[in-house]
């Protein structure tokens, strides 16, 4: 059974990402990842702001996968705080709201930074 947010779809358009390092694709499918986490918190909305912490914390201690690694809690809140951040810059550079943003958008703005270097 497959738990991941993102489908086999999205994971095969990432890994076309041919012009990016496997470290920026592996990049990639975290926060893409982490987007559809976001999502699935506040219930599949796709418009909107990045839900907040206490949000977070009481999916995670409500979902089953997690209620039995209670350990990797901290470290997954640490990740998702991370990724709110970095989501809440580019839906600020691309005009949305961070859960307004699509996998098409992350590989633009992946595709970019990485030509910039």
């Amino acid at each position: 059974m497959n738990s991941s947010p993102l489908s086999l779809d999205d994971i095969q358009k990432i890994e076309g990402t041919q012009k990016l390092s496997a470290l920026e694709r592996h990049h990639l499918r975290i926060l893409a990842h982490c987007l559809e986490s976001f999502r699935e918190i506040t219930g599949g909305k796709i418009k909107g702001s990045i839900p907040e912490e206490n949000e977070i914390l009481e999916w995670c201690r409500n979902n089953e996968t997690l209620r039995e690694q209670k350990s990797f809690i901290p470290i997954l809140l640490k990740q998702l705080s991370s990724a709110s951040s970095q989501l809440q810059a580019i839906a600020k550079v691309l005009g949305k709201t961070p859960l307004e943003i699509n996998l098409d958008d992350l590989i633009k703005v992946s595709l970019n930074s990485a030509s910039a270097k």
